[in-house]
């Protein structure tokens, strides 16, 4: 069983606190909501792993039918075009999230130059194992702007990444908090 829990009271609205403790399982076909601080989004579950610990969602298309500001109705439809995300269960923070990975200096090696180094300390660091930073940068994936390194062996590592969503799963709703 896949129980998330959310702490109740520590931030965010009371209804989607309570909604984020659920045991809910993703089905193909069926909604999913993601829950924010007050807000929701409403998604589709378009794909799920055979384990059931991982499905991929989609953003559906939400038109507002409401009357005005404040009155939440709204009629749904899938969108093949909307922002899809893989969410993963993980069991030991006993919750849904985003994983990902990313490459970085090999993080204690990065403490140890920059305490003893401090600002520079990277010049160093490559200089030390003959290398330059074009050695250390992957440009192909850098068209995102972003800065990207390549796994080299004894400099980089392959490091994990792990955001929490709050979701429930079997209910497609889209509310906008009406006292922001």
């Amino acid at each position: 069983m896949k129980k998330q829990s959310r702490k109740v009271g520590v931030s965010g609205g009371f209804i989607n606190q309570m909604m984020g403790n659920n045991s809910s399982i993703p089905i193909v076909g069926e909604g999913a909501t993601i829950l924010m601080y007050s807000d929701r989004k409403a998604n589709e579950v378009i794909e799920v792993s055979e384990d059931g610990n991982s499905c991929v969602i989609r953003e559906v298309l939400a038109n507002h039918i409401g009357k005005s500001y404040g009155d939440e109705r709204y009629e749904y439809s899938s969108n093949p075009s909307g922002i899809t995300k893989t969410l993963e269960w993980n069991e030991k923070k006993k919750c849904w999230g985003e994983s990902w990975d990313t490459i970085h200096i090999i993080k204690s090696d990065a403490k140890k130059y920059s305490d003893k180094y401090g600002y520079g300390w990277t010049d160093i660091y490559l200089e030390e194992r003959g290398l330059t930073y074009d050695d250390l940068l992957d440009a192909s994936a850098m068209r995102d702007g972003y800065t990207r390194y390549k796994l080299i062996e004894g400099v980089t590592k392959r490091y994990k990444n792990f955001s929490k969503v709050s979701v429930i799963f079997g209910i497609m709703e889209e509310y906008r908090d009406p006292s922001f």
